[in-house]
């Protein structure tokens, strides 16, 4: 419980963040240049944060007697991991500025390096407090950064000093939390040899986490680097003054940034089922039971789908009023971006469950590959669509399109191998249902003005039941998944 209640504080400042520094801001274009800085920076960040705690948490619930030893290794090693990554960054800042013809970028990429060292060092002394099931003091860490982290940011911000300000305040707040988690936690003990975990199997471990990890964050983060760069690039082309083609650049970024907000949210309402079915599927496939892993695999996707289109549907039908629900009106330009990407996020988040039930089986090297295989489709179709469609009432949706892309192909390489290794997947009746379902859950949306926060949310509210009657009326949806949906809620 204190866990789960952590998190949702985590989600519900994160998106305060994401939604009042636009209003801060008053330019979409500086929030365009924070949010280039920050997604590039986040994708390390996410991947230190799962990989370490993982990493320490396994290692230390291995052995309790030796947790102080095990944190003191795990600090070290984060301290060079983290040490390294930030030094990277800093040096390698000016690089990073011109790759995506920004220089305003560098002051900000060294900034936020020092994000990177905090969070190496942070997540290492969360991991042995998880390993240690001590839950209420790494809830109560983790809801004092997340405070920290949107005061620093909005506080940040609110000075007047524009991106730079924001990214300041998250390095203040980093760096805060690493000191009073050091302090409070403090940095173990040194221990006898025999007492450590040999570093190549501590390696050996993270490696495969960091390689999934990576092209995971990739797929969601990347297509904004990849705006950037080439939004800036068209500028330039059409004879625009440098500062004018940056800045163009760096709005068209703020309003997709926007559009990710939302979009998100299917992807951060199904990751709850990735924790049941990895436990699930290692138990079912370690004993030989495949006919569970095959029936876990199936219930599990095939809720998945029906849950994620009863959230996108609607979303996509009324991403003009969902906008305005939180934007001012400047960034209703990222509602049909928004339209497409939400359904992309709806494949991405499969895609991550059937990755789960992978790893699960015991592949996650596979799982990772096609992991990499996507991040690569996901760069090259945003760069090939951005290119054709240039710069105008097209461009995001370009973007958005590109990474839809990407996104599907990881859904389609994951089914194949689920289908192969199982031999089941989501039925394709229930393809059919859902499809109708999303048909009228859109339609029912776009039908009715949203023009008022009110009406986007009763917009919201007729699609989701639409789509959510015909999948009773067909029969897809049963008492069963009821069920199913409040066993979910519970362990989330």
């Amino acid at each position: 419980m204190s866990i789960a209640g952590a998190k949702g504080y985590f989600i519900v400042t994160s998106y305060a963040v994401q939604l009042l520094l636009p209003r801060i801001f008053g330019e979409a274009k500086e929030f365009g240049l924070y949010s280039a800085t920050m997604s590039g920076v986040s994708i390390l960040t996410n991947v230190l944060i799962v990989a370490t705690i993982q990493s320490v948490s396994k290692f230390v619930s291995e052995d309790e007697s030796r947790a102080e030893v095990t944190l003191r290794q795990g600090l070290r090693i984060q301290a060079l991991v983290g040490g390294t990554l930030a030094l990277a960054l800093f040096i390698l800042a000016p690089a990073i500025a011109r790759l995506l013809l920004d220089g305003q970028l560098t002051r900000l990429v060294r900034i936020a390096s020092v994000v990177v060292f905090a969070y190496s060092l942070y997540a290492a002394v969360v991991g042995s407090l998880n390993g240690r099931h001590w839950f209420a003091k790494q809830a109560r860490l983790d809801v004092t950064f997340s405070t920290l982290r949107t005061v620093g940011i909005l506080g940040g911000a609110a000075l007047g000093f524009g991106a730079m300000g924001a990214v300041a305040g998250f390095a203040t707040a980093a760096a805060t939390i690493v000191t009073i988690s050091l302090i409070w936690i403090g940095l173990g003990r040194a221990g006898m040899p025999g007492d450590k975990i040999r570093r190549r199997r501590w390696i050996g471990f993270m490696a495969p986490i960091w390689t999934y990890q990576i092209c995971l964050n990739g797929i969601l983060m990347i297509d904004l680097q990849v705006l950037k760069r080439t939004a800036t690039e068209i500028a330039f082309a059409s004879a625009a003054t440098s500062q004018a083609a940056v800045d163009l650049a760096n709005q068209y970024v703020g309003y997709y940034r926007a559009a990710q907000t939302f979009a998100f949210v299917p992807y951060q309402l199904i990751i709850s089922i990735t924790f049941i079915v990895f436990p699930m599927i290692s138990r079912a496939t370690s004993i030989g039971n495949q006919e569970s892993a095959r029936s876990t695999i199936q219930h599990a996707m095939r809720f998945s789908l029906l849950l994620l289109l009863l959230v996108a549907a609607p979303t996509s039908g009324a991403a003009e009023g969902v906008m305005r629900l939180a934007y001012p009106s400047e960034y209703l330009a990222g509602a049909p971006a928004l339209s497409i990407l939400v359904f992309g996020v709806a494949a991405f988040a499969l895609f991550a469950v059937a990755a789960t039930a992978i790893s699960g089986a015991g592949k996650p090297s596979l799982a990772a590959m096609i992991a990499g295989v996507s991040l690569l489709v996901v760069v090259v179709a945003n760069r090939v669509l951005l290119m054709r469609a240039g710069l105008g009432d097209h461009t995001l949706q370009a973007a958005a399109t590109g990474t839809v892309i990407g996104m599907l192909v990881a859904l389609l390489l994951s089914g194949w191998v689920i289908h192969s290794s199982f031999g089941v997947f989501i039925p394709v009746s229930t393809w059919a249902r859902a499809g109708f379902a999303s048909v009228a859950g859109y339609a029912a949306a776009a039908a009715l003005p949203h023009d008022s926060a009110l009406m986007a949310l009763l917009a919201l509210a007729v699609g989701f039941l639409s789509a959510l009657a015909v999948l009773v009326v067909t029969g897809e949806l049963t008492r069963d998944d009821w069920h199913a949906t409040r066993r979910i809620v519970r362990r989330d």
